[in-house]
């Protein structure tokens, strides 16, 4: 999994790196991790994953919104947020782990 991660990360700083830095003026990315289900085990990856990808997005320039093990509402109301940032945005970007 953390190679994934790591593939991604590199995957996403190469993207943003071909961009004029002021050609994008405005990044954002909805991250998100859920480790904690009711009918199965917990997962162990996925929350350690939304936090370096967190990071390595943030390092890139994002505006980073997270939902990491959110009920229902929570989570929508997370999305919501994204979705208002996301207007006028000129990159938008969804990680799921």
């Amino acid at each position: 999994m953390l190679r994934r991660c790591g593939f991604v990360a590199a995957f996403v700083l190469a993207s943003v790196a071909t961009f004029d830095a002021s050609a994008v003026e405005r990044r954002v990315a909805f991250v998100i991790g859920n480790s904690d289900y009711q009918e199965i085990s917990a997962l162990k990856n996925p929350a350690k994953d939304v936090v370096d990808v967190s990071n390595t997005f943030r390092s890139a320039g994002f505006d980073v919104f997270v939902a990491s093990n959110l009920t229902k509402l929570q989570f929508e109301e997370q999305f919501r947020n994204y979705l208002a940032a996301v207007d006028g945005a000129d990159v938008a970007v969804v990680y799921y782990s």
